[in-house]
């Protein structure tokens, strides 16, 4: 390595990367500038270069402040598929298996839906038939909801789309107005519901997982019988079930100390 040349272009993308991912809010231009010491001139090529791919978005185009962007949550998405998030995330499903006796799925985003990529199910009193592979709505699942509420406003919209939203129950929520409301109560809590929207028999708890990045990726959640439903039930799954989300996030890199911001 003695020989090694960093190239300065590939590292500077790297840091503002990295600056973004690590920042508690959207920075300015200034502050780019500042932070990575960088003339105007070069950090303002950089930044539309990732506008343009997509790896950084405009937050506030009054303020002119800069976030994480779409592409880096793809990339997120490739790089934990490529690792084998669901190897990962195994021992963790089996032991929130245990704990609840309830079903507990992994899931990620693909194409609009949720792709469910494991389950831990051998302490199941009951055994949802969600099968490995299959796909679901994002919308109506537990598991879906959660992951969906940790996407920005107008990532949900692009997901949704502009036609008729459909339904799985007559519990499920079909309009814009009525989700978008959904994922604020979602992230004020710390926790996304599937109160039979998606099955009714089923009451679902699940929680987003992040990455290094600070972005969501995948999400979990732990299905249970909707008549075996109490309040102290309840309260028992969703502190485990945000304990080992926030557990899985740590492993894969995330610092941040809550799942979700309101």
């Amino acid at each position: 390595m003695e020989n090694f040349k960093l190239n300065k272009s590939a590292e500077r993308v790297v840091d503002l990367l990295v600056l973004l991912s690590n920042s508690s809010s959207p920075l300015t231009l200034n502050e780019i500038c500042k932070t990575l010491g960088l003339p105007k001139s070069s950090a303002f090529e950089l930044v539309q270069t990732l506008l343009y791919k997509n790896f950084i978005e405009l937050d506030d185009p009054r303020l002119k402040t800069y976030r994480l962007g779409i592409g880096a949550f793809e990339a997120g998405i490739s790089y934990l598929s490529n690792m084998g998030i669901p190897h990962l995330a195994r021992p963790l499903l089996q032991e929130l298996n245990r704990q609840t006796g309830s079903t507990v799925f992994l899931g990620v985003e693909d194409k609009g839906q949720i792709v469910y990529l494991d389950k831990a199910e051998n302490y199941s009193v009951m055994r949802p038939t969600a099968k490995l592979g299959s796909r679901r709505f994002i919308h109506t699942t537990g598991i879906g909801k959660a992951l969906l509420a940790a996407l920005p406003t107008e990532k949900i919209q692009f997901i949704l789309g502009d036609g008729e939203i459909p339904a799985k129950t007559q519990y499920s929520k079909v309009t814009l107005q009525e989700i978008l409301q959904d994922m604020a109560e979602i992230r004020a809590r710390g926790y996304s519901i599937d109160d039979r929207e998606d099955n009714l028999e089923m009451y679902c708890i699940g929680s987003a997982i992040y990455d290094q990045w600070n972005q969501p990726v995948a999400a979990i959640s732990v299905a249970s019988m909707y008549s075996t439903m109490t309040p102290e039930r309840e309260s028992m799954i969703v502190k485990l079930v945000k304990e080992t989300a926030l557990k899985l996030s740590n492993q894969l890199g995330y610092r941040g100390e809550r799942l979700y911001n309101d």
